[in-house]
């Protein structure tokens, strides 16, 4: 069974998040949960729903 987002990503981890449409990785931090997903907000102040585990990951 996978892991879901909510367990590898506490609230308050670095993290980035890949946005195809751009074609880079955005930095921020995990903010709450709901579960299975995570809420990212981004240096610029947005919040962005993430559910796909292959557009997150730990921040380099």
């Amino acid at each position: 069974m996978s892991r879901r987002l909510t367990d590898i990503y506490p609230i308050g981890t670095a993290v980035q998040v890949f946005f195809p449409q751009i074609g880079i990785w955005l930095d921020g931090d995990i903010v709450a949960h709901a579960h299975p997903a995570v809420w990212v907000q981004t240096a610029d102040g947005r919040r962005w729903f993430v559910t796909n585990s292959r557009r997150i990951k730990l921040k380099e």
